[in-house]
Parts: structure tokens; C-alpha cells; sequence
């Protein structure tokens, strides 16, 4: 009796296991982001809103961020912001450019 238990625990735990791994990752592809792609250093808190889960207020945030230290030279230099970690970041990296680093000084 003991044996049967252990035995049905086993096949549903398996079955919960693979539903969560391959469920996940088809909901994960029905659900891909669509967006246009926005140059970090230049973009308006309008244009960073209009990324895939970039909400209006961390758009503020990058805008506040740039303008206090200067371009972005790294794009995750964006995980200095709070509410900006790498799950998002690796979520809406590929909406993300990064042109004109270094300034007017810039002599790349």
C-alpha cells in the first residue's frame, strides 16, 4: 500500500514538473514582446514608456539617471536604477540600443 502511494506521488510530481517547465515556456512564446527599439542615451521618458514593460515612471527614472551622471556607456548600467533588475533587463534588452556614448568629447 505503502509502495502504491509513493508510486502515484511520483507520477503526479513528475507531471506537475513538466507542466510547469514546458507551460511555462508556451505561454512564455504566445506572450513575446513587440515593440520598436529605442537609443538608451537619447530617448524621451515617451519613447522609454513605449517599451514592453518599461512602465512611465521608470521611464523617469533613466531620464533622472542619464541627465545626473551622464550617458550610458554600459546597457546594464540600467541596474543602477531602482525597479530595473536583470530579469527585466534581459526581458527588454533587444528594444535597447546604445548610441553616443562619450559625449561632444567622443573621439570613437
Amino acid at each position: 500500500m505503502v509502495f502504491n502511494i509513493i508510486k502515484r506521488l511520483t507520477a503526479i510530481s513528475f507531471v506537475a514538473l513538466f507542466l510547469l517547465v514546458f507551460g511555462t515556456t508556451a505561454y512564455a512564446e504566445d506572450k513575446k514582446l513587440e515593440g520598436k527599439t529605442v537609443n538608451i542615451n537619447t530617448a524621451t521618458v515617451g519613447e522609454l514608456a513605449s517599451i514592453p514593460l518599461i512602465s512611465e515612471e521608470l521611464a523617469e527614472s533613466i531620464v533622472e539617471y542619464r541627465d545626473d551622471v551622464g550617458d550610458f556607456q554600459v546597457i546594464e548600467e540600467l541596474l543602477q536604477i531602482d525597479g530595473f533588475d536583470r530579469g527585466l533587463l534581459k526581458k527588454v534588452k533587444s528594444f535597447l540600443l546604445l548610441e553616443g556614448i562619450g559625449g561632444d568629447e567622443c573621439t570613437c
